[in-house]
């Protein structure tokens, strides 16, 4: 039988554990490697004329905010050619699209779609945005340490602000205390009385998603950064204040011909 010291024993030691990863977390984010070369935002050279394409480092925009996530698709992958599968924001299967980006040069790639049943099509496509990592609003390397802090709700959430500290998620004026705990760069796992209840994951730009989990989904689970969770209760969308990148995003589509 375990006793109400022993909790809070328990829980001390998890906060702790928690804070030492979080703080070596966010510390190696400045070491970790460049952020793929396709981040950033590219004129999409078609037959009907060129388009904007904004990606970070793990997620397609459209119309201004995040919208599909890309997964790397393993033993496809080096440094000039990356193959993902696709899955579209607040669905829980892939999409029936693949995508290849393939680096032709220093501000050049094709950009090509895969759909099942239909021949690739493939466009030539040229960098608008800086490539450096450091330099790029899109990319999600360098900024861990700003998950935490206050949010604000998109046409994509259901509230209007969303505050996240180590201990206290705050919605809406409701708070609820909380373990935090890194995942892998870019993503916070929420724990709420021993059970995992959402990610907080860098979207890149001046955004994020609040992945909120089904029932069933332990400790273990949430906290493998080799494991994928594709099916979430719901995924709600969330804009940085403080952030600058839809502006700069904005200023380079501007630059398309």
């Amino acid at each position: 039988m375990t006793t109400p010291a022993f909790h809070r024993t328990w829980k001390t030691r998890l906060r702790t554990a928690c804070a030492a990863l979080l703080v070596a977390a966010l510390g190696a984010t400045a070491a970790q490697a460049e952020s793929p070369f396709h981040t950033g935002v590219w004129q999409v050279n078609e037959p009907t004329g060129p388009r904007g394409l904004v990606v970070s480092d793990w997620l397609i925009f459209e119309d201004g905010l995040p919208k599909r996530w890309l997964y790397r698709r393993a033993g496809t992958n080096d440094q000039n050619q990356f193959d993902f599968l696709v899955r579209n924001m607040g669905e829980s299967t892939y999409a029936p699209v693949q995508v290849r980006v393939y680096r032709t040069g220093d501000h050049e790639m094709k950009f090509t779609t895969f759909e099942k049943g239909k021949e690739p099509v493939e466009h030539p496509s040229a960098r608008l945005s800086i490539p450096n990592y450091k330099n790029s609003c899109l990319s999600v390397e360098n900024k861990g340490e700003r998950l935490f802090g206050t949010w604000t709700g998109t046409t994509a959430s259901s509230f209007k602000r969303l505050r996240l500290s180590k201990t206290k998620l705050t919605i809406d004026g409701q708070s609820r205390s909380v373990d935090v705990t890194p995942v892998r760069v870019g993503r916070l796992g929420i724990v709420e009385n021993g059970q995992p209840i959402a990610f907080l994951t860098d979207a890149g730009g001046d955004y994020a998603v609040v992945q909120w989990f089904k029932p069933g989904v332990d400790i273990a689970t949430m906290g493998d950064p080799k494991k994928e969770i594709l099916d979430f209760a719901r995924e709600e969308i969330v804009r940085w204040p403080g952030g600058t990148c839809d502006r700069q995003i904005a200023s380079r589509l501007k630059a398309m011909k």
